[in-house]
């Protein structure tokens, strides 16, 4: 996980820089350059490879991955909100719950919340996969006083500020 000093090092070209890898992370870096150019910045093909270099070094860029075309990724996802019973273990109740999700291969995160709601489960859904938070369901139904499932669809993700999350 980066530290302070490595977001906080960010500036308005890394940022572009990381918009455009987030878009297709083989872009070369020639084509970034070219491309900020356009936009008004005066940079090398050189620059961006070293600023790709600090950004890789640092942690802000911790890798590559293949996305998958829309055959096998969905922007659909399934939300479960949780009201668990009151008891004095229920810290014990939420860990296990926490365990429980992250053995799911296709979970997007997990939240402990203030108010009405204990807990927010948010999973992908799967093609072959009907309403997977009802195994959450059925796993700890002697725990949970009330739930919600809502189904949402997640676009135009901002990954910078995604990264947000991780520092917390």
């Amino acid at each position: 996980m980066p530290g302070d000093s490595g977001w906080s090092s960010l500036d308005e070209i890394d940022q572009k820089i990381i918009a455009i890898l987030n878009k297709n992370a083989r872009t070369p870096s020639k084509d970034i350059a070219f491309d900020l150019r356009n936009a008004g910045v005066d940079v090398s093909d050189r620059t961006i490879r070293k600023r790709i270099e600090r950004l890789e070094k640092s942690g802000i860029i911790k890798g590559y991955t293949a996305v998958l075309s829309g055959i096998s990724i969905t922007d659909e996802f399934e939300a479960l909100f949780l009201k668990l019973k009151i008891t004095r273990s229920i810290n014990s109740q939420v860990e296990s719950i926490k365990d429980f999700v992250k053995t799911f291969p296709n979970y997007l995160f997990i939240a402990t919340l203030d108010g009405d709601w204990n807990m927010l489960v948010v999973v992908r859904l799967d093609s072959d996969e009907k309403n997977p938070t009802s195994k959450i369901i059925e796993k700890f139904s002697d725990q949970i006083s009330d739930y919600r499932i809502n189904s949402l669809r997640v676009k135009d993700i901002n990954l910078l500020n995604m990264s947000l999350l991780l520092l917390i």
